[in-house]
Order: C-alpha cells, then structure tokens, then sequence
C-alpha cells in the first residue's frame, strides 16, 4: 500500500510539472561532451598513522561522455548518461623518510605519489533552466556521480634505499637519493567506488533545429573514501615502525563542459 502510495505521489506531481507551459510528454535529447578539468586530492590530516602530509597540488585531467535528457517540463530535466573520467592529484609527504613500500629487496620512500584514475560514470541530476533570453538559456544542475574504478596508477617520487643487513635485523642505507617511478599499479589499494557531488551552471545556444551547444563548469566533490581501508596488495605503504599506513582522502576536481545536444 506505501509502494502504491508512493508511485501514484510520483506521477501525480510529475504530471503537475509537465502540464507547465502547455507540455504534455517528457522530451529525450542527447549528445557529446568533453570535459577538461583541475582536480585535486583532499587528504584527512588526522588519519596517515599521525603523519604530515598535504595536498601535492592540482593536476590536469580530462573526460568525455555522452549525455542523455529526459525533459520533464519546458524548464525541468533529467539527465544522465555515461562518462569516462581521468581523476587524480598529489600527496606531499613531510616527514622525512617515514613512507615506504617494498621493492624486492629494495625501500622506496616516498616524498610524494601522484594518483592517475580512470572511471566509468554515471551521472544523475536535475536540470533546471530558464527560458531563453537572447540566444541563450541558462541552467543550473545538481546531483551526484556514480563512477566505476577500471584504472589505478601512480607516479612516485622519493629515494631508493638497499637491504644492506650483513648480521640481525634489516638494515636500509641509500641506493639511489632521488628516485622517480612512472604508472606504479596501484589497482588493489584505490576504492572500486567512487561517489561524488556534482553541481554546475552552464548556457546552451540553439544553432540550428533542436541542435545546441552547451558550456559548463561544474564543482566536482568526492564524499567516499579515495583508498580501501585493507587491501591485499604488498606494496600497500608503511610508516617507518612498519604499520601499514592508514589513508583517507577526497578526491575533488573542477571541470569546463563543452558539448552538444540534438
């Protein structure tokens, strides 16, 4: 009986907001769009086993997709889609030779990592816009991204130490003092999931027929944890007591949408 209540709530104020400006059924449009976009990681100070770290600054990323609209009503829409998406950022470790993984016989201490993501999204929002003024019809959307992890890598810097121990416990001493790794695989230690808040205001000009151009900058949060909390994976990183470090991060970016609906 809820169920039914519920699902007869649903149509009645869906049909309430498709009888504004005389529209009597929901509209489909769809497009293409490229997403260029700042992102960044937020690491929580208070985890990292009590380390100073920091945000290693923004990089550059990318996405592309395609976006389907379900109208509404003349001035409400649905939409959603699918996306591929390149998240990621840097971590700066302050504390000197206090972050490692094991290499074979070999340590490497991190000064930073630099996180390379790659996801499938699906984004859900609402749309709304106003009518058009001049050429163009301004919007503005809320709503949040489901994303699928299918790619983990990272980019290390820091300095190479050797397994010198001749008697007893293992000792470390310095193999190469600066060290750089490209696209370590990191697949097992970045969450499968990643849940985000997306919000955003944009223009579209009509160019011809139902053909437009859409432009966008759309804030990018991300709300679930960027790491799994246990993982399999060896080269999980350790402090220097050789705990495995706790981690916990947001990974944020900001994005300029360009595309278009037909």
């Amino acid at each position: 009986m809820k169920k039914t209540t519920l699902i007869l709530l649903l149509f009645a104020i869906t049909t309430s907001i498709m009888a504004q400006d005389g529209e009597k059924l929901p509209v489909f449009r769809f497009g293409l769009k490229i997403s260029p976009s700042v992102s960044w990681m937020g690491p929580d100070k208070t985890k990292f086993n009590g380390l100073n770290v920091e945000n290693g600054g923004a990089k550059i990323k990318f996405g592309y997709g395609l976006i389907t609209e379900f109208r509404l009503a003349k001035n409400y829409s649905f939409l959603t889609g699918v996306e591929v998406n390149y998240v990621g950022g840097s971590i700066t470790y302050n504390d000197p030779h206090a972050v490692w993984y094991q290499s074979d016989s070999l340590r490497m201490y991190l000064k930073s990592r630099e996180y390379k993501q790659q996801y499938i999204t699906l984004p859900l929002a609402l749309k709304l816009k106003t009518n058009e003024i001049g050429y163009f019809t301004y919007f503005g959307q809320i709503g949040v991204d489901a994303s699928f992890k299918i790619k983990g890598r990272a980019n290390d810097e820091g300095a190479l130490y050797a397994d010198t121990t001749t008697v007893g416990s293992p000792t470390y001493s310095v193999f190469q003092a600066a060290n750089n790794r490209k696209d370590v695989d990191i697949m097992k230690q970045v969450n499968l999931f990643r849940i985000a808040l997306n919000v955003g205001l944009g223009a579209e000009v009509n160019i011809a027929g139902n053909t437009s151009l859409l432009f966008a900058v759309n804030y990018n949060n991300g709300f679930v944890n960027y790491f799994y909390k246990k993982t399999k994976d060896d080269n999980k990183l350790k402090d220097n007591t050789g705990e495995k470090l706790e981690e916990k991060a947001s990974s944020n970016y900001v994005a300029l949408t360009v595309g278009v609906l037909f």
